[in-house]
């Protein structure tokens, strides 16, 4: 005999009681599934966000502060890491790549960063849109900064809406450039030269020979005014009437001396720095050349001055936190469904009682014992599944959308996915509530037809 008939007709007859039961069961499979779906797409995330930071070099302190600062943009006080020691780091042979980063000001909450042109080539793999920075008062923005290139905008000391009111530094600067989406916090930073953050707060540029070129520049210029008053003089007192002639020489002599004077005063941006009076920065990003360079640098650049570390190692400090927190979720999920699990036995076990006569009436008809245990289990087999797949897409979708908040607050993308983790607990439910099905069934199975006629 096929039990399917009987079992359809049961869910239909009492299909409010049987939609709180498969809601009940997705609600108790989704809280699991969501748990450890967004615990990996927060690792992933955050794993992805500090790949390139290989090292970071800074000053002794709070290592979990100085990744919170410099890789997930999180505002925090840390120490400066000296000029003398972080300006070895450029012309260190193990090095590939360091840039220094310098943080503290903000424009509508998104941070401005100090640094140099080859760390935004690093860190975006070029630019987007635009071009890249060539003077103090110029910027290279992420995808996600509300701004567009040929835009001005005055940066804030601090951060916040205390910092925008009343912390203003009096400077504009204009962006010129815009980075590739990097799926990381850097997509809503703000990037200046750092020599622009260092002039804000009244320090050094980091480029001594600025001061000879300011000097070049006067006698260059004070050259040039003698020249062409001499010229004009010659011109006024010309007999010859060759005043045109003399015109467009002058011309021609202001512009040769106009090209010399701006080459010579270009603005010099990034390395190389004068290491005699630079200034301090919050970290330095290193990559190193070779795996054993960097185990050799960070070796090299923990002392009494610095501390040298991989970001990972504090990421999996802090996945281990985030392991013990998620284990404990995860019990309290087990132990939610659970308490579902007996609700819905104990639901069903009620519901049975209604249905014993029928069961009974189809017994005394001839029906096998097996086709009455088959149809009980198979009754409640199906509202698990349909609860536990339910509940697998319901724990994803709330995920999801978790992924989504933590990207919109962070800028550090993060996608929840259903894996083997999500699949097995699901799994497992299923195969829990197969087992507990045989209990109304093997009760029902066992009962004599005349008691079940006689409502005993």
């Amino acid at each position: 005999m096929n039990p399917f008939p009987i079992v359809f007709a049961s869910l239909r007859r009492h299909w409010v009681m049987n939609l709180l039961f498969i809601a009940l069961i997705a609600v108790a499979v989704a809280i699991g599934v969501g748990i450890t779906a967004q615990e990996r797409a927060l690792r992933q995330g955050s794993a992805h966000a500090a790949d390139k930071f290989d090292i970071l070099v800074a000053a002794p302190g709070s290592q979990t502060d100085i990744v919170m600062n410099t890789v997930f943009l999180r505002p925090s006080a840390v120490n400066l890491l000296e000029g003398p020691v972080w300006s070895k780091l450029l012309d260190d042979d193990r090095v590939d790549f360091a840039a220094p980063l310098a943080f503290g000001d903000s424009w509508q909450d998104h941070s401005i960063v100090g640094s140099t042109a080859q760390f935004i080539d690093y860190l975006s793999g070029g630019l987007k849109d635009g071009a890249m920075f060539a003077d103090h008062e110029e910027a290279v923005i992420g995808v996600a900064v509300p701004l567009e290139i040929g835009n001005s905008f005055e940066p804030a000391h601090g951060h916040g809406i205390e910092a925008e009111e009343h912390h203003h530094h009096g400077v504009n600067i204009r962006v010129v450039g815009r980075m590739h989406a990097t799926g990381t916090p850097w997509d809503s930073a703000i990037i200046v030269p750092v020599e622009q953050v260092w002039e804000v707060h009244s320090l050094s540029a980091g480029h001594a020979e600025e001061d000879d070129h300011d000097e070049d520049h006067d006698h260059d210029a004070a050259g040039v005014t003698e020249d062409h008053d001499h010229d004009h003089e010659d011109v006024d007192h010309d007999e010859d009437g060759d005043g045109d002639a003399h015109d467009h020489e002058n011309d021609a002599d202001h512009a040769d001396h106009a090209g010399h004077i701006d080459h010579d005063h270009a603005v010099k941006l990034g390395p190389p720095f004068d290491g005699v009076d630079l200034p301090g920065v919050p970290a330095m990003v290193v990559h190193p050349k070779t795996i054993a360079g960097a185990y050799s640098l960070r070796s090299s650049y923990r002392t009494d001055h610095s501390t040298a570390f991989f970001p990972a190692e504090v990421l999996v400090e802090m996945y281990q936190l985030l392991g013990n927190a998620g284990t404990v979720m995860r019990w309290m999920a087990l132990g939610t469904q659970a308490l579902v699990v007996a609700a819905i036995l104990a639901a069903v076990l009620a519901l049975m009682q209604i249905y014993r006569k029928q069961f009974a009436v189809l017994r005394a008809l001839g029906a096998p014992r097996s086709y009455i245990f088959g149809s009980i289990w198979l009754y409640v087999a199906t509202l698990v599944v349909f609860g536990a797949a339910i509940g697998l897409g319901l724990g994803w979708a709330v995920a999801q959308a978790v992924s989504q908040v933590f990207t919109a607050e962070t800028g550090m993308a993060m996608r929840a996915t259903i894996a083997t983790p999500e699949l097995t607990l699901a799994a497992g439910f299923i195969l829990i509530g197969f087992a507990l099905a045989l209990v109304p069934a093997f009760m029902l199975y066992r009962k004599p037809v005349v008691d079940a006629l006689r409502g005993s």
